[in-house]
């Protein structure tokens, strides 16, 4: 039994007693050490809690822009039904997912790739999109792929000062609208 207890114990000739009673005197130590007793470290306990509050209010009830930037070729350049109103037509890959959220009267900008490396951007609203139909061919494969080609015009409110754009490499950004951060975080989209 002497055997064991050297085991269980370090020091062998110390009581039961004595044992249990340091170790109790420990936990009251540590039991002293986590309480929160100055009012500095209750300030800062407090203040990591609001800020703590403010952020989960902020994740739920704040909100965000949404955007879609995505890069295709200007295909034509067209006179608009209103005067003074001018369209610019473009063909863009958009992810499948993506593609139905996009609706005619959202702000977008569309910048023009320059042949000296500059951009032109230019601001108006989505008039129309529409898929473009894949050869019968490329169908099988088309159906497959997570992006499809779409159509997109763009019609601007003032008269562009941009020659010859068709052809052009551009870069589009559509305004998808505001949501919570939290449901933006849940989407993926980061």
């Amino acid at each position: 039994m002497k055997g064991l207890r050297a085991v269980v114990f370090n020091n062998p000739f110390d009581s039961f007693h004595n044992t249990v009673a340091e170790a109790k005197e420990e936990r009251e130590q540590l039991d002293r050490l986590l309480t929160i007793s100055t009012p500095r470290e209750r300030l800062l306990v407090a203040a990591i809690a609001l800020f703590l509050l403010i952020l989960a209010g902020w994740l739920f009830f704040g909100s965000v822009s949404h955007s879609l930037a995505i890069k295709g070729v200007v295909v034509a350049a067209s006179q608009g039904t209103r005067e003074g109103e001018r369209s610019l037509q473009a063909l863009v890959w958009i992810e499948r997912a993506v593609a139905p959220q996009i609706e005619a009267g959202m702000p977008a900008a569309i910048e023009l790739g320059g042949a000296d490396g500059g951009a032109d951007a230019l601001h108006g609203l989505v008039a129309d999109i529409s898929a473009v139909p894949q050869p019968e061919a490329l169908a099988a494969f088309a159906s497959a792929a997570p992006v499809s080609m779409h159509r997109v015009l763009i019609s601007f409110r003032r008269n562009l000062d941009v020659a010859s754009p068709a052809g052009r490499e551009c870069r589009m950004v559509i305004e998808l609208g505001r949501q919570s951060p939290i449901a933006f975080f849940l989407s993926g989209r980061l």
